[in-house]
Parts: structure tokens; C-alpha cells; sequence
């Protein structure tokens, strides 16, 4: 009988599931701890019903209509069989061998609850646990910090742990009503967490069962984020002042200085940045910041952001340009760490880009982007266009191309190569280092470059253009948005101005 149910809530977006089921066909067939897969569709409209049969070892159970991800986990752990259940967002899936570690935390008959490492698809930390911070909300622990961090490579018992891989006690979670339905897609799980205190169970932080995860893949996911954030409230402020609290840096207003000789490309990335910081309420401002602004609470919390320059500037961040590596963000202030830089663009800059793929089978124009100046028509075999930098910004005619080949990076912020993306070009990319942080294994195309003229000679001559195209903009809208790179500046921000997150005590248990 195996030892742990598997149980992945899913809505759609089956290139997802597929990856992540196939992630549990290779541990299956790596001999890792022994289990069973559920797959519980809330009524996706995608061709999930009929590509679920390429898994015939997964047992499937559909909803007419979206239970949204409470409902889905609740009707999947009644079908398990098995002692332990694991639910497993279908945008996530184990890194290594995941599963043996986390159902070694159940050894202590304590724990009821054990969740694993998440992180974001560059090998940065997206949660190490949950903490609960003074004011009373709830933060991933080393949100957007290097996974090397002993936070991040510690076990231990925790406060809470994210659903996104979070596995229980089958029928200890059943006998206590399972995840409250009354939450759409967001504090099921810390509500679930604290439920569990209060029956005296421990929730196990488990850091050798690492799992990597989009957040925030499925539609919808944070449409209801103020109502559920108002329940959790109302049912458990009350409740919250025993718990141990952690405190983080806090950053307020933003100095971005501009660079007068910056490149086109590296101009809209930072303009698109600054938008998303604004969007979080940080007030950005071009110069160093002055006193007349401290009337402003905001402004009395400030650090700088140093875009691609050799300016230092205390406490903030630095984004560069590394030697033969894709750039990256390093703090400056009160420690001193380095994670990869993530590119983003705004929906408003890939709808200018005049560069869209073409469907036609009679177009064979090939677009090539970045260090393309030695590549001709003969090495293709096609007609090639050199993207520029003004048809990435929407300046000319648009440009048709049946897909795009990335020789590099367009730029210092890898903002044309995210522009490509997410605006539809079937990829095609050189085997580099940077274009892997950038594209995923499984929605371009890469290939050395004797490989490239079969590669493109694919696209020409009946690869779906639109398959590609649509697999590469979800995985690189998700990836490269805005919101996530505006999340991952102000975490290191926070961190350049007061360091890592350490013992706090209580400011106030009603947060809203």
C-alpha cells in the first residue's frame, strides 16, 4: 500500500499539470517513496479531461463546477487511500527526491502538518515556512532570499506552512472538517495551521523536500484576496496574540535615478519596474531623496534601487550586469546577498512590440534577437530580420516572423527577450546560460548552434506556431510579471535596510 496520496487540485492550464505529473513519473520510476497521484479537475475547460489519459497510473476525479482549491483538496483526500495525503498545486512539483524527506517528518506522532521548500523557478527562496509578523500578517519566510540561507536549510517546526505543498495525517485532516470551503483560493492553509495548534498537533517546516512553484498560476487566484483576508480576521484576531511574532525590514519610498546615456531597452525595463513599485504604494522619485519629503512617513523608510550603474548608494539594492552570467540583484546596507535579477514587462509594452508571429504557413521570416550580427540567411536556410530595438517598442510597421531565434540577451535587463515572450514568438534558443534563466525547457526550443537550422526548419514546415506561442507567453507572463519583480526588489530592499528576519514582539493582532 503506498504510504502517501498525492492529491493536485487542477483548473486548467494542462501544460502545467503535465509538467509537474511528470516530475512524479520520474520519482516513480526513481524508486522514491512509494505513492499514489489524484488529480481533482475543478471543471477546466483546456484539454485536461482528455490529455489526463497520457497518465494512466493517475486516478481522476472531475467537477462539474470549480470548488476552487478547498473543495478540490477535500474531495481528493476522501479518495485517498493511503495514511498520508500531500496536496500539490499543479504549478508546483518536487525538485529531487521530495517526497522521502517529507514523509519522514510524520515519524513524530506529533506533526500533523508538514510542508516543504518552495522555491521560485531561478533557485530562489519563494517560502521557507510562514512567519507571523508584528502587525499580525502572515509572510513567507525568506521570501525572495538565496536558498543557501540557514532559514532555508533548516527544519524545524513552524507556525505554518503553504498549501502549495503541504502534506497531512489522511484522516486526522478528514476528521477535522479538511480545509474551510468558505475560503476561495487563499488562507486555507494558515487557517487549516493554526486549527492544528489549537488541537495541540506540530506543523513540520521540511527543508530537504524541496519543490519548485509558479504561485499564482491558475485564473483568478487573487480576485477574492481582500474577502479572504477580512474571514481570517474575523475569525482569528482573537486568537493571535499568543504566537510568536518575527520581524522584517520595512521600505517605504524609492530612489531610481536615471542614467542619461541608457539604452532604449534598459529605459523601458526601469520605467516598467518603477510602474509596479508605484502599484505597491512606493513613491519613486528620480533623485536622491531630500527633507521636504519626511513629511511623508514613506519617505522616512526610503533605499535606492541603482539601475545597471556603478553608483553606491546605502541601503539598496544594485541591478548588474554579470561577466558571462545572467544579471543579478546584490544588496547594499545592513547585509550583504546576491539573487538573480527577474526581468519583467508591462501588458501596455508587449502589446507595442511590432514584432507577432505569423500563422501563415507561407511566412518563413525568421526574427533573431540578441548577439545576432554574425548570423546570415544561409546559416538558417531562411529569411531573417534582425530585431531592433525600436520594433521591440512599437516603433514602424508591425514584423510577422514564424518564430524568433534568441542568440543572447537584447539587453543588460533581458527586457526585449521577456518582451518576445510574452507576446507569442515560437522560441527558438541558442544553449547559453542566460537564455536558460530566461526560457523553460519545455516551451522553447534549444539547441547548439549547428542544431539551429533544423530547429527553425521545424516552425517552417508545420510545428504548431500557435502551440508554441501560447505555451511560451503563459509560462513567460507568469514568470517575468511585474508583480513578481516589484515583490522580489522590495524583499531585498526590506533586507538591505534591516537584514534578515529575526524574533520581534507583538505590535497589534487586528492588522485591517
Amino acid at each position: 500500500m503506498a504510504r502517501l496520496s498525492i492529491v493536485i487540485p487542477v483548473y486548467d492550464n494542462w501544460w502545467l499539470t503535465a509538467r509537474c505529473l511528470s516530475e512524479l513519473d520520474r520519482l516513480q520510476r526513481a524508486g522514491s517513496a512509494s505513492f499514489e497521484t489524484i488529480v481533482v479537475d475543478n471543471a477546466s475547460t483546456d484539454e485536461t479531461p482528455e490529455a489526463i489519459a497520457a497518465f494512466p497510473w493517475v486516478r481522476y476525479l472531475r467537477h462539474e463546477t470549480n470548488r476552487n482549491f478547498a473543495g478540490a483538496c477535500n474531495a481528493g483526500a476522501r479518495m485517498a487511500e493511503a495514511p498520508l495525503a500531500l496536496f500539490l498545486n499543479n504549478d508546483a512539483y518536487p525538485v529531487g527526491d521530495a517526497l522521502t524527506p517529507l514523509v519522514a517528518a510524520f515519524d513524530r506522532p506529533e506533526v500533523a502538518i508538514a510542508g516543504g521548500a518552495l522555491f521560485f523557478e531561478d533557485g530562489v527562496t519563494q517560502a521557507a515556512g510562514l512567519v507571523l509578523l508584528r502587525n499580525a500578517h502572515w509572510h513567507y519566510s525568506c521570501r525572495n532570499l538565496p536558498s543557501s540561507l540557514d532559514g532555508v536549510t533548516t527544519s524545524r517546526d513552524a507556525l505554518a506552512v503553504s498549501g502549495a505543498a503541504m502534506a497531512v495525517r489522511t484522516e486526522w485532516f478528514l476528521e477535522g472538517g479538511g480545509f474551510d470551503e468558505s475560503f476561495v483560493n487563499g488562507f486555507e492553509d494558515v487557517d487549516l495551521c493554526l486549527r492544528a495548534r489549537e488541537r495541540g498537533a506540530a506543523i513540520a517546516y521540511v527543508a530537504e523536500a524541496r519543490f519548485a512553484h509558479y504561485e499564482g498560476a491558475s485564473a483568478g487566484r487573487f480576485d477574492r484576496e481582500r474577502e479572504n483576508e477580512e474571514r481570517f480576521y474575523r475569525q482569528w484576531a482573537s486568537r493571535l496574540a499568543p504566537l510568536p511574532r518575527t520581524q522584517r525590514g520595512e521600505v517605504g519610498a524609492i530612489a531610481m535615478p536615471e542614467n542619461a546615456h541608457e539604452e532604449p531597452l534598459l529605459a523601458a525595463a526601469r520605467v516598467d519596474l518603477a510602474a509596479a513599485l508605484r502599484a505597491f504604494g512606493h513613491p519613486v522619485v528620480r533623485r536622491p531623496l531630500r527633507r521636504r519629503g519626511w513629511f511623508d512617513p514613506r519617505f522616512r523608510q526610503a533605499a535606492s534601487i541603482e539601475w545597471f550603474s556603478r553608483e553606491v548608494s546605502q541601503p539598496g539594492i544594485r541591478i548588474e550586469r554579470r561577466a558571462k552570467t545572467f544579471p543579478s540583484i546584490r544588496t547594499l546596507g545592513a547585509i550583504d546577498i546576491e539573487v538573480p535579477w527577474l526581468p519583467c514587462a508591462s501588458a501596455d509594452s508587449v502589446a507595442a512590440c511590432a514584432v507577432s508571429r505569423s500563422d501563415d504557413p507561407s511566412c518563413t521570416t525568421i526574427g533573431l534577437a540578441g548577439d545576432a550580427d554574425d548570423f546570415h540567411d544561409v546559416d538558417l536556410g531562411y529569411p531573417v530580420v534582425r530585431i531592433t530595438q525600436e520594433m521591440l517598442l512599437g516603433q514602424g510597421e508591425r514584423v510577422p516572423v514564424a518564430c524568433v531565434v534568441h542568440c543572447g540577451l537584447t539587453d543588460d535587463a533581458a527586457f526585449g527577450n521577456v518582451l518576445l515572450g510574452q507576446a507569442g514568438l515560437p522560441a527558438i534558443a541558442l544553449s547559453n546560460e542566460g537564455l536558460g534563466t530566461i526560457f523553460a525547457a519545455d516551451v522553447a526550443i534549444f539547441a547548439q548552434r549547428s542544431e539551429l537550422r533544423g530547429a527553425v526548419a521545424r516552425f517552417v514546415n508545420g510545428a504548431p506556431r500557435d502551440s508554441y506561442g501560447h505555451l511560451v507567453a503563459a509560462d513567460s507572463r507568469r514568470r517575468f510579471s511585474p508583480r513578481r519583480s516589484a515583490i522580489r526588489v522590495v524583499d531585498l530592499l526590506c533586507a538591505a535596510r534591516f537584514g534578515l528576519e529575526r524574533p520581534a514582539t507583538v505590535r497589534t493582532n487586528t492588522p485591517l
